[in-house]
């Protein structure tokens, strides 16, 4: 959401903050926060492009026409790429990110630039126990991972988990760059990067560089095109 207050402060106009803010339902305080820089919540984004009648898409990264049909915010959930709002208000807008987890012998550096949303039910993102906050969408890298996770497959991370929990999927970053691996702990404080295809031997990180490996996220969901 790169210049997203030069955007809000275009929406203002003459108007007064305070008088912006209640229209779309904010409170004056949080509004200047967005003024000085501070990124919103999707949430509160969404109630500005609708309390604007402004383009969603826009109004976060600056593309597509800025005045669009109020009824309207953008989706890749819907057959002609578009919720009307009154199916919208059920959704949560997570945003993709430009980074392509490595999932091979490859990786990628990590670019957190969002370059677009993708919709999922927020009940469904909530009975999987899932913050829709803290939830990001990102590409796989590779085939160390098939046949559970492939080469362009989309997936959905929670990145509110940051510690092992169980054999599960994790994002990693670990010397500037992106991996998606299991994990095993050993008691000699070493950590075991696991690729579920067998071509791929475990990669054993040492107890004195385990701790410049982070957990990103973990895989809660991941799906691809057919």
């Amino acid at each position: 959401m790169s210049e997203f207050s030069d955007r809000l402060k275009e929406l203002i106009g003459p108007n007064s903050a305070n008088s912006f803010a209640r229209k779309v339902g904010l409170g004056e305080s949080l509004l200047r926060k967005y003024l000085s820089g501070t990124t919103p919540s999707i949430d509160n984004a969404l109630k500005i492009a609708k309390g604007a009648d402004v383009s969603f898409m826009w109004l976060a990264s600056g593309e597509g026409p800025k005045l669009a049909d109020a009824s309207l915010l953008p989706s890749l959930a819907w057959p002609d790429g578009f919720l009307p709002a009154s199916v919208m208000k059920d959704f949560a807008l997570i945003p993709r990110l430009d980074i392509r987890a490595s999932a091979g012998n490859g990786s990628l550096a990590i670019d957190e630039e969002v370059i677009d949303f993708l919709a999922f039910q927020e009940s469904w993102l909530r009975g999987r126990n899932i913050n829709p906050k803290y939830a990001r969408v990102m590409t796989a890298k590779g085939d160390s991972m098939e046949p559970t996770i492939r080469d362009g497959d989309v997936l959905l991370v929670d990145t509110s988990i940051t510690s092992i929990r169980d054999n599960s999927l994790y994002v990693l970053v670990f010397g500037g760059l992106v991996f998606v691996k299991r994990i095993h702990q050993r008691l000699t404080g070493a950590v075991m990067l696991i690729s579920d295809n067998d071509r791929y031997p475990p990669e054993e990180v040492s107890e004195a560089n385990a701790p410049d490996l982070h957990v990103a996220g973990r895989v809660v969901w991941f799906g691809r095109s057919i």
